[in-house]
Formats: C-alpha cells, sequence, structure tokens
C-alpha cells in the first residue's frame, strides 16, 4: 500500500507540475491520463486481495473516460468535451452510488431527498456570483443531484468512505469556480486547480482503499 501511494503521489506531482503554465498544452492531457490510468492500476492490483474490488470497477472506468473528456476541455476549451465528462462522471456517480446502497443497508432516504436543496442551492450561486454556464448549466445541475446524493451516501457509510465521498464533492464543487467563474489573478484560480486535483485523486483512492 505504502508504494502504492508513493508512486501515485508523485504522478499527481507530476501532473501539478504541466498544470496551468507554458507546458499545460502539451503534457496536461497526457499527465491527465497518465494520473487517472494509476488508479485503474491499483484497483486491478488490489484485486488480487480483495473480491470485492470489481464492484468499483465499472464507476472508477467512467471517472478514467470522464478525466479524458475534462481535460480534452481544459486544453481545447470546447464546452462539447465538458458535456461528455459531465454525462460520464454522472454514469460514475451513479454506480458509486448504487455500489454503497447495495453492500451499506439500510439506505434512509433523506439521501435523496436533501440533493434537492443542494441543486437549489447552487442555482442561487449560479446567480449570485454570474458563472458563466451558458447552456452547461443544465447538465450540471442534473448531476449536482447524483454527486450530492452520492456524497451523502458515503458520509452515512462512515470511515474511509465517508472521506472519500466528501473530497470527491468538494472536487466536483470547485470545478464550478475552475472553469465558470472569472478570478482576478491567475495565481488564485491555479490554486482552485490544485484542490480540484488533490481533492479528486485522494476521494478515488480512499474509494479503493474502502473496500
Amino acid at each position: 500500500m505504502i508504494t502504492e501511494i508513493i508512486i501515485y503521489g508523485l504522478l499527481l506531482i507530476g501532473l501539478f507540475a504541466v498544470c496551468d503554465n507554458k507546458l499545460s498544452a502539451k503534457w496536461y492531457l497526457p499527465m491527465k491520463i497518465i494520473c487517472s490510468a494509476g488508479f485503474l492500476v491499483i484497483l486491478i492490483e488490489r484485486e488480487c486481495y480483495s473480491e470485492s474490488i470489481h464492484r468499483l470497477l465499472l464507476a472508477l472506468i467512467a471517472c478514467f473516460v470522464g478525466d479524458i473528456f475534462m481535460a480534452l476541455f481544459n486544453s481545447y476549451h470546447q464546452k462539447h468535451y465538458m458535456a461528455w465528462g459531465i454525462l460520464v462522471f454522472m454514469v460514475g456517480h451513479v454506480f458509486l452510488l448504487i455500489n454503497m446502497c447495495t453492500y451499506h443497508q439500510p439506505t434512509n432516504p433523506w439521501i435523496f431527498i436533501l440533493p434537492i436543496p443542494i441543486c437549489g442551492l447552487m442555482y442561487l450561486l449560479y446567480k449570485k456570483i454570474h458563472l458563466h454556464m451558458g447552456r452547461l448549466f443544465y447538465p450540471a445541475f442534473v448531476y449536482c443531484y447524483f454527486v450530492s446524493a452520492m456524497a451523502l451516501k458515503a458520509i452515512s457509510v462512515g470511515g474511509i468512505t465517508m472521506m472519500a465521498g466528501a473530497l470527491f464533492f468538494l472536487s466536483d464543487f470547485s470545478i464550478l469556480f475552475l472553469y465558470f467563474y472569472h478570478f482576478h489573478t491567475k495565481p488564485l484560480k491555479k490554486l482552485c486547480h490544485y484542490f480540484n486535483l488533490a481533492t479528486y485523486y485522494i476521494a478515488i483512492l480512499l474509494f479503493i482503499y474502502s473496500i
């Protein structure tokens, strides 16, 4: 486990090194793919020790594909990449939610009710700070429901799963600012990008170790 974490951390540092600088155009996309392939390799490697790991496979494959679309959006700023990324990540969250509801019962009905006011808060945020989302607001609004439900279920499970769900939610929340808010300074946006990447990749790793 320690070796996995060290290698995974080094890959993440490598991704930070090509984030929002002159190296981004050439290296951000391949480094993002390598980092995301890293969590799939860890998942498959841990299959040797736990037969339960396959429960996460479909969710993490969806996350891997979603990462490619998000990296393409980050590199080329074409909104259809973001739209596909939202769709694929939403599928990944549904798989995570199904997995947790199946293996961690009972599931409180509030987990499916509380995301509704969270979506309302997202709408207020969209209006108040003028997030420049355009038509992407609509798929993002639906996505907000599923990531909130996934995070709430993870929090109800507790332990490592709780931390994974909370970090995943924070990572997705930061995307609203990273891509749709006009930062006044580049360092602040870069810091937001670091936060987004770190919380996301740590969340994925924690989900793997929670099985």
